[in-house]
């Protein structure tokens, strides 16, 4: 939430009001109540949008969307660098409604405007996280599970964005790295349940074989083909029904513990 402060240059900060100061002071130290009093006050005696932007964050920590939103488009309505400080709390606001992917776009503006700075790319990076996150299903436990190709995919890029954007951040990297690694071994194709579907398949086979084989000696063409054709039309039955990605089997075994459903 304070990281985008950054952004604001130190010959800026000198022409802000006292009260301002003491306000982001508060802030960064995590005093809210301290925080938000002194950004009223500024705002009572001297309209900043940099204050606006402060006292939305303020709102923003206590997870009272609607205000902060208030506030951070009242910024964003004055230009410059409280607009850009703006539109970051906005996109923060999103997340926080469960709405992170609607807080891409803008987002993927800012750093294409902006692709050298680190405070954009950290902020993009971590919008693409909480997609990641809000895309899956949820259990009572507060596990996430992929339950759809769908899911799979937005993680996936996901993944791929935040390596891309190198953010530096650690806990974000290794989290890609993790997620990565989530959807290449839910890719992966197994049989279930093995022991039934691989028994069914040799049996699938060796009895093809045998008509096969039968045909032959009897000089019977229609029963080579009819073997080779059924013994195609079980292999491929069997595969439909008993082969499944590694994501589904765990969404199926998690079933009846989802409460949230994704996308």
């Amino acid at each position: 939430m304070i990281v985008k402060w950054q952004l604001v240059p130190d010959d800026h900060q000198s022409d802000e009001p006292m009260g301002s100061h003491h306000g982001r002071s508060a802030l960064l130290a995590g005093k809210l109540d301290t925080a938000a009093a002194e950004f009223e006050s500024a705002i009572a005696a001297h309209e900043h949008p940099l204050d606006r932007v402060g006292l939305g964050d303020v709102h923003l920590a206590r997870g009272h969307w609607e205000p902060a939103e208030q506030n951070y488009t009242m910024a964003l309505a004055t230009g410059g660098l409280a607009a850009l400080l703006a539109k970051v709390g906005l996109a923060q606001v999103q997340i926080g409604q469960d709405r992170a992917a609607a807080a891409i776009a803008d987002l993927e503006h800012l750093v294409a405007d902006r692709p050298s700075d680190p405070v954009l790319r950290y902020y993009l990076a971590s919008a693409w996280y909480s997609v990641a996150e809000q895309c899956r299903a949820r259990t009572a436990d507060d596990v996430l599970v992929i339950t759809s190709h769908q899911q799979l995919q937005i993680c996936e890029d996901a993944a791929t964005r935040i390596l891309a954007l190198r953010t530096g951040d650690e806990e974000l990297t290794r989290g890609a790295e993790q997620l990565l690694a989530e959807v290449t071994a839910g890719r992966r194709w197994i049989w279930a349940p093995e022991g039934i579907a691989v028994s069914l398949a040799v049996l699938t086979v060796a009895l093809g074989l045998i008509t096969v084989v039968a045909g032959g000696l009897m000089s019977n063409v229609l029963l080579v083909v009819l073997g080779v054709l059924v013994g195609a039309a079980l292999l491929f039955a069997i595969v439909h029904r008993f082969r499944r990605q590694t994501w589904r089997r765990r969404a199926d075994q998690l079933a009846q513990q989802i409460v949230k459903q994704g996308v």
